[in-house]
């Protein structure tokens, strides 16, 4: 991508015109250009003209949005004034995209006389890990398994009378007839790299995050409860049904907790390699059960559970679902949380050399960027990375200070 192109698509993204993958295409350009930049300039510190005269060509490129790039400016500054070092890469709600990645990039120029040189060409030469994408096979009451990443859009099966389609965006959609087969079960699974939204046959809305799977049944008709069973992690936007009247209760069953809502948007975090299971709510009321316990959220609150005890704490939710969203975002998250995430997003898997301190990091960046743009970032906390490949055809990232 030429710097013309980029200067086009910065502008585009700021008066609100680029697509998604134009975003993506964005930041992965600048962080890229900005590894070579500074390739370029290791062994030497620059001077504040020079700096200056960088800050003043990316402000020019922004010149169509005067006070989004007077507001990119001050946060910036506030953000070399701190040169707080656990800093990763700052939240900036204007153009958060571009604006991370612009953003980091000064960061460095600011620190960079404190930084080990040979990080810079860390990402150069870096096995290309993709990032994951719409990817989750179906598994139909008989057996058939259909992927959905390879399958078309439209009329994928039709069973028990209920007719199963994809649409253009990628969503998976049930088409209900006057039949009722409560026994009669599917499952959507998604891959490590994977993930998936469906539309429930009661029009409930699911998000699933990689590595994770849902059981449902395709009819909810005539039943006390609409219960559904997940592994991993999903966001749920849950349609009302009433059922002579009364509001039907819809319950998710993980292995350790059950969660039952009327209606209402949560989040279930239930990976087996996560250290608790989290419940977090949006909107509505939901009520959290284990063996021992019972809580009942309001919106921005979380049950965690460990141990067969539940702790209720309020938390950013928005931080909770930023990977619905398509971001990683972090706040003071630990370095082993965040690359639990990226190992699962990425399909790889992490190895740690050496003891790794509880580095605390705070940020956000695309979940469409590849994995050594994703890593590459880390060096601003002296984290040093090596991408290897394995003979099973899964990459491994080796991660030490």
């Amino acid at each position: 991508m030429t710097k013309l192109d980029a200067k086009q698509l910065l502008i585009k993204h700021l008066s609100g015109e680029c697509t998604e993958e134009e975003q993506a295409l964005l930041a992965q350009w600048h962080l890229n250009s900005t590894a070579d930049r500074d390739a370029e300039i290791a062994g030497f510190d620059l001077s504040e003209q020079e700096r200056q005269d960088d800050l003043d060509e990316i402000w020019a490129r922004l010149e169509p949005e005067e006070e989004k790039v007077q507001l990119v400016e001050e946060q910036i500054q506030q953000v070399e004034e701190k040169r707080a070092p656990r800093i990763l890469w700052p939240v900036i709600g204007v153009a958060a995209g571009i604006a991370i990645a612009l953003t980091a990039g000064l960061l460095f120029y600011n620190s960079k006389s404190d930084k080990d040189p040979n990080l810079l060409a860390n990402a150069a030469g870096q096995e290309q890990i993709p990032a994951g994408g719409n990817n989750a096979v179906l598994t139909l009451d008989d057996g058939r398994q259909i992927s959905l990443s390879d399958a078309k859009k439209g009329t994928l099966a039709t069973e028990s009378g209920i007719s199963i389609s994809k649409t253009k965006e990628g969503q998976l959609v049930y088409h209900l007839a006057n039949v009722n087969k409560p026994n009669t079960y599917n499952t959507i699974s998604t891959p490590n790299g994977g993930q998936y939204q469906v539309v429930l046959p009661d029009g409930t809305k699911v998000w699933l995050n990689a590595a994770s799977s849902l059981r449902f049944p395709l009819t909810f008709n005539q039943l006390s409860q609409r219960k559904v069973e997940l592994k991993g992690e999903a966001y749920f936007e849950v349609a009302k049904q009433l059922n002579k009247g009364e509001r039907v209760p819809f319950v998710v069953q993980t292995d350790q907790q059950q969660v039952e809502v009327l209606g209402t948007h949560f989040n279930i975090n239930a990976y087996k390699d996560e250290p608790s299971l989290k419940t977090t709510l949006m909107e509505g009321s939901v009520k959290v059960t284990n063996q021992k316990n019972a809580v009942v959220l309001k919106p921005g609150e979380q049950a965690t559970g460990t141990n067969h005890q539940l702790l209720l704490a309020k938390v950013d939710a928005e931080e909770v679902i930023s990977w619905k969203n398509g971001f990683f975002r972090f706040n003071n998250t630990d370095l082993k949380t965040i690359m639990r995430q990226a190992s699962r997003w990425y399909n790889v898997d992490v190895v740690y050399e050496g003891n790794i301190p509880p580095l605390l990091i705070t940020g956000e960046v695309s979940r469409q960027v590849d994995a050594s743009a994703f890593l590459e970032m880390l060096r601003y906390l002296n984290v040093k990375f090596k991408i290897e490949k394995q003979t099973n055809a899964r990459s491994k990232i080796l991660v030490s200070l």
